[in-house]
Order: structure tokens, then sequence, then C-alpha cells
């Protein structure tokens, strides 16, 4: 059993710590606000409205200038100045990744991207689409049946509320590929 003791040294409390959320390319500074000393070194969280940012070793944070903790880095102002232009050149190489990796999940439910070459045909699945959409196999269409029937499915759908990403996707590319062959 480890004793915790809580510790306040001024070395790591009032001093304004850099975090760096590379996934979203966000900068903010915080403080520490809690740290706790344990045969295994001194551990900190950050202060409001960052507490859930811990426990991390106050002890490397302090002696390399930087943790890694979760999507985020928590560094001095000197590791910050010092490392800056490759933590936001790595920043726009991962976001770009995640970019390309939702336009191909996309792009598996809408193949063909929306814009078509002039002068080729494109044979659209329909019936597959009034399946997603819980629409009749047969019969013409108007707008605003596709439409009712895509914000009915998408009350369900969307992740917001619960849903499938992909089934989101799927049921809104079958509203777009039925609305561009309704007149």
């Amino acid at each position: 059993m480890q004793e915790h003791t809580h510790s306040s040294e001024p070395l790591a409390k009032g001093q304004q710590w850099i975090i760096w959320n590379g996934s979203a390319g966000i900068l903010l500074t915080a403080e520490i606000d809690r740290i706790e000393v344990d045969a295994k070194g001194r551990h900190a969280w950050l202060a409001r409205p960052f507490e859930m940012v811990g426990p991390f070793s106050l002890d490397e944070l302090e002696t390399q200038g930087r943790v890694s903790f979760a999507a985020c880095v928590v560094m001095s102002r000197a590791c910050w100045q010092r490392d800056q232009m490759a933590l936001r050149q790595a920043s726009r190489v991962e976001r770009r990744a995640a970019q390309e990796r939702l336009f191909a999940s996309f792009a598996r439910f809408n193949p063909g991207g929306g814009a078509r070459p002039r002068g080729q045909s494109h044979m659209v699945d329909e019936q597959a689409h009034r399946r997603v959409l819980n629409l009749p196999a047969h019969g013409q269409l108007k707008p605003s049946q596709v439409k009712a029937a895509f914000r009915r499915l998408a009350q369900k759908a969307h992740p917001d509320v619960g849903g499938s990403h992909e089934q989101f996707i799927q049921i809104t590319a079958a509203r777009d590929a039925l609305l561009a062959g309704t007149p």
C-alpha cells in the first residue's frame, strides 16, 4: 500500500504550462492543480477546466519539458518555443490523414463522389436507395417524399443522437442520389 501525500511545490504550482492538442490544432495554457508524491515520484493533475488531464509524471514534465497525455502534450513554454513548428506540421499531417479517411469512408457509400464527368451516364441503383430510405419500390417519387423519409431516418441514425456514422452516410447518399433523379 502506497501512501499519498499532497505537495504544493512552487516550481509547478502557479506556473503556466502549454497544452497542445495536435489532433484539433488547439493551443491553451493551464496550471498544475494537484500534486501527489509517492514512492514512484510526483504525479500531477491540471487545474480546471482540464482537471481530467492527469495523473502524469511531474518529474518528467519538469526534467524533459513535456509529457504526452492522451491527445495532448503538456509542456513548458521553452519546449513549445523550441518544438512548435514540428508539432504544428505533425498536426496538419494528422488532420489531413483523418480527413482522407473520412472522404474514403464517404466514397464507399457514394461511388463517384457527386460530380460526374460530362458525357458519361451514371446508372443509379434507385431500388437500393429506395430500400435504404424505406420508400416504395415503384412509382414516381416527389422530392418532399424523399426529404421526409430522410428526416425520419436521420433523427435516429445521426451520430449525435447515438446513431451510426456509416448508416447516416448511407441515408445521406441515398437521399442525394434520389433527389438528383427526381423532377
